[in-house]
């Protein structure tokens, strides 16, 4: 059974989760704690699907790309997002390629001072840290402390639990907290429960993402024979709504507990099954140095006579 999600699909999950405004806002408020986050005005907040045509005609298309302003003034700014399973080389490049072409629409538009853009890559991946620089003008040199730079949110280093001692319906808190032992079984299953309180206090809207994150993260790392219950309890969740997510929760645990048994009884039989191999060819050869007939060997160890001759064979050699 395999643990790996397809970065594609488990990129997707961070773009829902985050293209919302409350999420937003506790991304750059609490997360990231921008000096100015606290005067966003949330109403003005905007999502922005558009696909940016470069000068070769290529079309670029951010992960997430909100517009919102501060409160009391009139001009618009910008937040970039950019979500990352695996470290990305080009990620200075790519990040200035999406923020001259949103600048460039903006200037097509009639624009007369480009608006700032705040570019954040939302980091989930497990294989590495990111070791990259965040200094989108470094190759500038001299000028390089004076431009502006992409804040990086590694989720495994991300401190979570006052946000969740709160009990909000707030869902960003939740994935991080899960995504950050999303490789420990048993770890994801004690922090399952940990967050049932707050995954029953999420509304329908939030429920339904989470159920989304749960079928990229989760689903697969449960057993073939296992996913045909996980459905039918993620069913009853999609149709009762929130009250029943503690019973979700508690289903999902039982589930990856019991693919962690599973898992742990067939390796231990499939080791012991190599060990009696191993004996078995070990004894196997101790017999033919001592000259016994293949037929007589292949009896007593078991073995295929085709493996006595091939053993004899290699000691011969």
């Amino acid at each position: 059974m395999s643990s790996e999600i397809p970065p594609m699909e488990h990129d997707t999950t961070f773009k829902f989760l985050l293209k919302d405004k409350k999420e937003l806002l506790v991304l750059v408020k609490d997360i990231l704690r921008y000096s100015w986050a606290d005067e966003i005005d949330e109403e003005s907040i905007e999502f922005d699907d558009s696909e940016f045509v470069t000068q070769q005609l290529s079309q670029l298309r951010a992960d997430i790309v909100a517009k919102a302003k501060l409160k009391g003034r009139e001009v618009y700014f910008y937040i970039l997002i950019e979500n990352q399973s695996t470290v990305k080389r080009d990620m200075a490049q790519k990040i200035l390629k999406y923020m001259v072409s949103l600048w460039w629409k903006e200037l097509s538009k009639g624009a007369e001072n480009l608006p700032p853009v705040i570019p954040i890559v939302v980091y989930n991946g497990t294989k590495e840290k990111w070791n990259l620089s965040t200094d989108l003008m470094e190759a500038f040199e001299t000028f390089k402390d004076d431009v502006f730079r992409y804040r990086v949110v590694d989720v495994s280093e991300v401190d979570v639990k006052k946000i969740l001692q709160e009990e909000k319906d707030l869902l960003t808190p939740i994935i991080f907290y899960l995504e950050q032992v999303r490789e420990d079984r048993d770890e994801l299953i004690r922090r399952l429960l940990e967050v049932e309180k707050n995954v029953e206090k999420l509304s329908n809207e939030n429920v339904d993402r989470f159920l989304r994150w749960a079928y990229y993260i989760i689903r697969p790392r449960l057993l073939e024979e296992q996913k045909e219950e996980y459905e039918r309890v993620a069913e009853r969740v999609k149709q009762g709504g929130g009250k029943n997510m503690g019973e979700f929760i508690s289903n999902v645990a039982r589930l990856l507990d019991e693919a962690r048994a599973k898992d742990f009884n067939l390796g231990l039989q499939q080791g012991l099954q190599q060990g009696i191999r191993e004996s078995q060819i070990r004894i196997a050869k101790k017999m033919i140095q001592k000259g016994i007939r293949d037929e007589e060997i292949a009896e007593l160890t078991e073995l295929d006579i085709e493996e006595i001759k091939r053993l004899r064979k290699e000691l011969l050699n």
